[in-house]
């Protein structure tokens, strides 16, 4: 892809970056929260990861007091959930 003047370039990085409904993002985000646990870190290492994906969550789904977004926000989440309950098998054919 080249992108031969500025605006092209914005525009794409808006497309990319965007916070406006980067469901795939949210969707990986939500995936690796399901499944972080401490393990063999320090609490110090594993509060830092879980700081980083809850800023990221952040980032794509920022704290508001509308409620017809929040509840957007929330069936993000069931249906995250949902996607990451799924046996591997229907998973991988995503």
């Amino acid at each position: 892809m080249f992108l031969t003047t500025a605006k092209e370039m914005w525009d794409t990085l808006k497309v990319i970056y965007s916070n406006e409904k980067n469901s795939s993002r949210v969707f990986e985000i939500y995936e690796h929260l399901f499944k972080l646990k401490q393990g063999d870190r320090s609490v110090t290492e594993f509060y830092g990861e879980l700081k980083c994906l809850i800023d990221g969550l952040e980032m794509h789904q920022p704290a508001i007091t509308d409620a017809a977004t929040l509840r957007g926000y929330r069936q993000d989440l069931a249906v995250s959930k949902f996607l990451f309950g799924l046996s591997p098998t229907l998973r991988s054919q995503m």
